[in-house]
């Protein structure tokens, strides 16, 4: 029996290393697939590895001793910013607020590093070559920065990876949560100052197509399964894909409801019910023709 195997992949969160950030998605996602006759009624952990796995991703170590020098510094001289008013800023949610800001621009930047940004998609990667030629369907679920980890490794390895193109492999669904890879899109040549070719390829022709076809393949996953990017309107990193990657990817932007406030608005895709009623919709979907 095939199986479904869920590769989680977290986003920019100085807590990762302590917590599974997985934990609340995962419990949302049994709950469905139970309702939907995929997994029996109060099945045990064996139980449950029969149908499905759960796999999570962590690069959080990956810059965080720097990380963690900037922040001390900062709260070291915080009284000389804010002096007499700095029990009203910190109320206001000021040192959290700062405290993300500079975890996500310390993530990105590490992540712009080619040493770095090599290492942290070695670790999706790691998770997904078991997988290649078992006949299971794989589904990579990205947060954040994770959603530029998990497109970026899956559209690189389903064109270059010699032992992925030999065995025909996608990954099946991609599903994105509060992404910036429309920011990411942006990223310009060091030398030309032109914008680099990482989502709109210039040499768009696979490994293992013949060059003259004008019509190559880019998808990340594979034909039957999708790419859902999910976004809330007050999430002020998550961004629209559709009109952007229009006519190159197959994806659809689903708008949901994670909160007001654009933290939580960012953060709470985790723990909301209709994310993991799309996910498991399709799993369910995944599920059955795997197993026919």
């Amino acid at each position: 029996m095939n199986k479904l195997r869920l590769i989680f992949v977290h986003g920019i969160s100085d807590m990762i290393i302590k917590n599974d950030y997985t934990s609340d998605l995962v419990g949302l996602l049994l709950q469905e697939l139970e309702q939907q006759g995929i997994i029996p009624a109060r099945a045990t952990s064996d139980q449950i590895e029969q149908f499905i796995t759960f796999e999570r991703v962590n690069y959080s170590e990956i810059g965080q001793a720097e990380e963690d020098k900037v922040l001390a510094a900062y709260f070291q001289e915080r009284n000389k910013l804010y002096n007499l008013f700095d029990k009203a800023l910190e109320g206001l949610g000021f040192d959290a607020l700062r405290r993300f800001l500079v975890s996500s621009v310390s993530d990105v930047l590490i992540y712009e590093s080619e040493l770095w940004r090599e290492r942290i998609r070695s670790t999706l990667l790691e998770k997904i070559q078991p997988y290649i030629k078992t006949g299971d369907a794989v589904t990579v679920i990205g947060h954040s920065l994770g959603s530029v980890v998990a497109f970026d490794t899956l559209y690189y390895n389903s064109r270059h990876n010699p032992s992925w193109l030999d065995a025909n492999f996608k990954v099946t669904n991609l599903f994105t949560m509060g992404s910036p890879i429309a920011l990411f899109s942006l990223e310009m040549d060091d030398v030309t100052g032109e914008q680099k070719p990482r989502y709109f390829p210039k040499d768009a022709t696979p490994a293992n197509m013949n060059p003259a076809n004008t019509n190559p393949d880019l998808q990340p996953v594979q034909n039957e399964g999708v790419w859902y990017n999910f976004l809330d309107a007050q999430d002020l990193i998550g961004y629209p894909l559709e009109v952007l990657f229009k006519n190159k990817f197959r994806l659809e932007d689903i708008l949901i409801q994670t909160g007001t406030q654009p933290i939580k608005a960012h953060t709470d895709y985790w723990i909301n019910h209709e994310v993991a009623h799309r996910i498991a919709e399709r799993l369910k979907a995944d599920y059955k023709r795997i197993n026919p």
